[in-house]
């Protein structure tokens, strides 16, 4: 867990977020460094309009409604027991909200509005988990995004300093690959690098910055310098890719190589 998750936070994003985790709520407390930097970024580029929050986990829409109460904020969430246009109302250490909400399984079913609906797009430790075409979503995300629409994605680091610390000792880098003894699907299935998620950015017809940041845990320094002695390059190593882009153009590439196999090794 990173060691103090509000340095350098906007005093308003630290109390909205310390009304919201309690103490015991173990899951947001883990990622509460990775909450506040998603709102701080979020916030700096002085959002206006619709925003879209694809699957949602509630506390962000929560915390928006105190920081930015002027955004008409809607989110997709996956419950195969509402309906698929619903209202999404998440309670969170006592504090609630309701927001039209879309019922969607992200790599299969279309976003139901219009073309050219939202101003923002957050897509929020999501990514990671799509089981076989991302890119699906990513199309659909510039469909209903705006030309010039912004979009915020954050998603773990698989060359992140923890990673490579544990490679160099003989241990798999992964983030959270793990299996489950309940059989749930809630496991990463590709982790990035900044350089597959920017061609991935791209090839959705999206364009900006990326950088890395320690928001999960704090930076690992001793093997990366002792890579760096040896003469490697090492650079973005931090535990978090954060992305601010911006719908620049219609999909360029629905099956970039950096990500799919397009040779046709593995057709019968």
């Amino acid at each position: 867990m990173y060691s103090d998750p509000y340095k350098d936070i906007y005093p308003a994003i630290e109390l909205a977020l310390r009304d919201l985790v309690s103490e015991d709520d173990t899951y947001h407390k883990t990622h509460l460094r990775r909450i506040a930097r998603t709102l701080q970024v979020f916030l700096d580029q002085k959002p206006k309009g619709k925003v879209l929050e694809v699957g949602t986990g509630g506390i962000v829409p929560l915390a928006l409604k105190s920081l930015a109460p002027e955004l008409e904020v809607v989110v997709t969430d996956f419950n195969k027991s509402t309906t698929k246009t619903h209202t999404y109302s998440p309670t969170i250490n006592g504090i609630s909200g309701d927001f039209e909400a879309f019922n969607l399984d992200l790599e299969y079913d279309n976003v139901p509005v219009e073309d050219n609906t939202f101003d923002w797009i957050l897509c929020c430790e999501v990514i990671e988990h799509m089981e076989i075409d991302p890119m699906f979503m990513m199309s659909e995300l510039n469909r209903v995004a705006k030309y010039k629409a912004g979009l915020l994605i954050t998603t773990p680091n698989i060359v992140s300093s923890q990673a490579l610390t544990k490679m160099m000792y003989g241990l798999e880098p992964h983030f959270y690959m793990q299996y489950h003894p309940t059989r749930e699907y809630n496991r990463h299935n590709y982790e990035y690098s900044i350089h597959s998620l920017m061609q991935v950015i791209k090839a959705a017809g999206f364009d900006g910055s990326i950088w890395t940041e320690d928001n999960f845990e704090d930076g690992m320094t001793d093997v990366p310098n002792r890579l760096r002695s040896a003469g490697f390059n090492i650079q973005h190593i931090g535990d978090n890719i954060m992305t601010v882009a911006h719908k620049v153009s219609e999909v360029v590439d629905r099956h970039p190589k950096a990500i799919y196999d397009i040779s046709g090794v593995w057709k019968k």
